[in-house]
């Protein structure tokens, strides 16, 4: 994960129950991966959820397996985890209502409209700002030697160059904002944006 982008449009008040959290906190809360996955879960799920049942869809995205291939030793280590650590932060910061007595956990309805984008390169990709970066590169290369009359352009209409340079940047916008919004939003899809479909 290179980069988290918070799309709120609402101050924050950290602690305070009625206000969405401060950029800050949310930047505290999800740098760790084990309480994206969390945020991520209970977005999905919208109701109030065991301790039991987040910690084994946590621990199944952790390990990339199904819930039914973990070991019990596997849940009892990210249940230890939630239940000592990571839901009492959350909890601290506004992001959701836990219940260590019943163990139940819910997303806070301060943050449950909060809308979160990770900018995911796997290994082999680029991120989306340096694709961005060489594609202004080539645009330039490309209008220079159209205006300077340089081979192969220059044939080519000026205007041709144009046209084409802002195509290619329009569908490499839709195709950014697609993978964006319906891959890379936190609780957008099944799995987090940050897990494999291996």
């Amino acid at each position: 994960m290179s980069e988290t982008l918070v799309d709120s449009s609402q101050g924050g008040g950290g602690q305070d129950r009625n206000q969405i959290p401060t950029e800050e906190a949310v930047f505290e809360v999800l740098s760790n991966r084990r309480r994206r996955y969390v945020f991520h879960y209970l977005k999905q799920q919208d109701r109030r959820v065991y301790l039991r049942e987040l910690a084994e869809q946590v621990a199944a995205w952790e390990n990339n397996k199904s819930i039914h291939y973990l070991s019990s030793g596997e849940t009892k280590r990210v249940k230890t985890a939630l239940h000592q650590h990571h839901l009492p932060k959350m909890d601290d910061r506004g992001f959701v209502d836990y219940d260590a007595t019943r163990e139940t956990v819910e997303l806070d309805e301060a943050v449950a409209d909060l809308e979160v984008y990770l900018d995911v390169v796997p290994g082999a990709d680029i991120p989306w700002s340096l694709y961005y970066l060489g594609l202004s590169g080539v645009g330039i290369a490309m209008l220079v030697a159209a205006w300077a009359d340089l081979w192969p352009l220059a044939s080519v209409p000026d205007a041709s160059c144009a046209a084409f340079l802002v195509v290619t940047l329009l569908v490499s916008a839709v195709v950014h904002t697609y993978v964006t919004y319906s891959r890379l939003r936190l609780g957008g899809t099944d799995k987090p944006p940050e897990v494999s479909d291996r």
